[in-house]
């Protein structure tokens, strides 16, 4: 094992752990069917999606939307609440389908799903949210806003795009009001982007919508490329990886349907860490800044690529300072040049609590503070919301941010009660330390649930972790409205039930047809005569000789002569060569 495998996977000596890649085989017939038919019911709820994008309930369409009196395809957006229904149907769709994929692509499957099969399932479920306005948030026309506002000449780190540009600049007038008065807390590298893409863009809401996702794909391929080989880096199935991480409902429904500034930042920040790992520190560490740069969060990266580098060496202080002042140093340098050139200062550290003035009942500290302020009434104790969200919203942040320092020391050197004294693998540690902030934080946004889920995605086969990255990501994919906005409960209801009723009729049929395990079945036997006219049994699909040894995850070629002798057992017969003998 290699230095650099050694300080990811935790092992500095003593026998390696078996390689993970080379132990499935590829599907068989009947999962190749089952593959096809999860393919085309993903397909379908991908495009139920983006026919319910047409309306102001299926999507965060422009106002006025493009698409009224349009004939055929404007009549969905006078359906509100059909619009709502089909909207709903596709996401069921899509989370059901990928939750029975992720049956063929479990680690430590006898046969598993190959990379190219769960690349063209990508693109299948891809393809019909590249056209759509943006779903589940109005964020982009904010991104849009801040780009005209640089544009103009105001700085966005001063004051919010309504304050700048008023009611004269298309873009302000599609923003989510809760920040047209809000500066953005994003870093110099997101302004210039922006201001790039409205400099292309001019005042034209759909073009900049279509370009904004554009660059947003670059950061999704970002994360196509970097996820297998960190997997591979950590000895695990690249193809698992995959379907957790860029297959995940989330990355569809957020990151390229929503075309939120989380792709570009965990795309820079991933393909950084494998370069800084693989290739250059230097590069990764410049990508990583460059990724701090768009989101603060990616920051939290460097201490985890500083601890695996440092592990490279030796286990002692010495190199880790260095490490530490070398990294520190890139870092810093490629930060303040990006800063330069926006030219806008350090304005965002005061916008970095702007997301937290919005009460997110996905958070912890969040929905705790609210429930203790509704004890307070009920008990008579008066309303004291506001003081508990003051008190329990930093005191969340402080806990995540301690646990996060945590597991870099666990990175680094373990502790005795844990893991039974070893170090955590850093990119394990950085998906660990993640989930902890983002729990934590004082606001949840279901596409931040992605900070933790893709590093876990390439750094543990482990079936708790995976389990639950599973589990909230099916959740949060179905949590959030698609305008992501308020709509009627009634309305809500509605769409719900008749998503219901579709999801049930695509589970019959799967069923009938027959579903995925994660555990491959045993090979299929076929009665067959030899040419003596005996009977004997032969796999349909697998070799006799490597069939257990394939379900166990080892595979070798049968030994020679192998054949001839269990024809010689069934029959009795010595077979010609040991005739000729």
């Amino acid at each position: 094992m290699s230095p650099a495998s050694a300080a990811l996977t935790g092992h500095t000596g003593g026998p390696a752990e078996p390689d993970v890649r080379s132990s499935a085989g590829p599907l068989d017939e009947e999962e190749r069917a089952q593959l096809g038919r999860l393919r085309r019911w993903g397909t379908t709820g991908a495009l139920l999606m983006a026919l319910g994008a047409t309306s102001s309930y299926g999507a965060a369409t422009p106002n006025p939307n493009p698409v009224d009196g349009v004939r055929i395809i404007g009549l969905i957006s006078r359906v509100s609440t059909g619009a709502l229904g089909i909207s709903y149907a596709g996401m069921g769709l899509l989370v059901i389908s990928w939750l029975l994929l992720g049956r063929l692509a479990a680690p430590g499957r006898a046969r598993r799903l190959s990379r190219s099969q769960l690349s063209h399932t990508l693109a299948m479920w891809t393809v019909p949210f590249l056209v759509t306005p943006p779903i589940f948030s109005r964020d982009v026309y904010s991104y849009l806003a801040v780009g005209s506002m640089a544009l103009r000449g105001f700085n966005p780190y001063e004051m919010g795009p309504y304050d700048a540009l008023g009611d004269g600049d298309v873009f302000v007038h599609q923003a989510d009001g809760r920040w047209q008065h809000t500066p953005t807390p994003y870093g110099p590298a997101f302004i210039l982007i922006a201001k790039g893409i409205v400099a292309i863009s001019g005042q034209h809401v759909v073009v900049g919508v279509l370009l904004q996702r554009l660059v947003e794909l670059i950061g999704v391929a970002g994360i196509i490329w970097a996820l297998p080989r960190l997997a591979r880096r950590c000895g695990l199935d690249p193809v698992s990886a995959l379907w957790l991480g860029a297959l995940n409902p989330l990355v569809l429904f957020h990151l390229i349907a929503g075309g939120h500034n989380e792709a570009l930042m965990l795309g820079a920040m991933l393909v950084g860490l494998e370069w800084g790992l693989g290739r250059s520190w230097v590069g990764g560490t410049m990508l990583i800044s460059f990724a701090v740069a768009i989101k603060a969060t990616a920051g939290l990266a460097l201490p985890f690529l500083v601890v695996a580098l440092a592990l490279r060496r030796s286990v002692g202080w010495k190199p880790l300072l260095r490490q530490v002042i070398l990294v520190g140093a890139v870092a810093a340098a490629t930060f303040a040049a990006l800063t330069v050139i926006a030219g806008y200062g350090l304005g965002w550290i005061n916008g970095l609590g702007a997301p937290g003035t919005v009460r997110s009942f996905l958070s912890i500290s969040t929905s705790l503070a609210v429930g203790a302020g509704a004890l307070g009434r009920v008990l008579g104790l008066g309303d004291h919301t506001d003081a508990a969200v003051a008190v329990l919203q930093p005191a969340g942040t402080a806990v995540g941010g301690l646990l996060a320092v945590g597991f870099v020391w666990l990175a680094w050197r373990g502790v005795p009660w844990i893991n039974e004294g070893r170090r955590v693998p850093p990119i394990l540690a950085l998906g660990l330390a993640l989930s902890c902030f983002v729990l934590l934080g004082p606001v949840i946004q279901p596409w931040y649930l992605l900070w933790a889920v893709l590093p876990l995605a390439a750094a543990t086969g482990d079936r708790r972790f995976r389990g639950a990255a599973t589990l909230f990501t099916a959740a949060y994919a179905l949590i959030i409205m698609p305008n992501g906005m308020t709509i009627p409960v009634f309305t809500i209801v509605q769409a719900v039930v008749a998503a219901a009723v579709v999801a049930g009729i695509m589970l019959i049929l799967l069923w009938r047809s027959g579903l995925p395990t994660s555990v491959a079945a045993p090979a299929q036997t076929v009665d067959d005569d030899d040419h003596y006219g005996a009977q004997r049994q032969r796999p349909a699909y697998v070799p006799a000789e490597v069939a257990d040894d394939t379900a166990s995850g080892r595979r070798f070629a049968p030994r020679r002569g192998a054949r001839s002798e269990n024809r010689q057992r069934a029959t009795g017969r010595p077979s010609g060569a040991n005739r000729r003998r």
